[in-house]
């Protein structure tokens, strides 16, 4: 797949493919992904909060990157399947 070029995506473009990106993932991969990316809550805080390992947290944040690495550079980010 060819990767699109971020200079030219919008806020708004931007903020609509992590919507799409979000509704593929599952919830606790969802929660994960904001968690860590956005409000910078540790791996460890994570774990504790969902009743999982460190390595769970990890694994869940992986799949749910590349999900939303995978919608943002997508031509059309809603044919984007979650497990590629």
């Amino acid at each position: 797949m060819r990767r699109r070029d971020l200079s030219t995506v919008t806020q708004e473009d931007g903020e609509r493919r992590l919507i799409i990106a979000l509704r593929k993932m599952t919830t606790r991969q969802g929660d994960i992904f904001l968690s860590a990316r956005f409000d910078k809550v540790d791996h460890v805080e994570l774990a504790a909060r969902h009743g999982i390992s460190v390595d769970q947290v990890s694994a869940d944040f992986v799949r749910a990157f590349g999900i939303w690495s995978r919608c943002l550079h997508a031509r059309f980010p809603r044919l984007v399947r979650p497990w590629s």
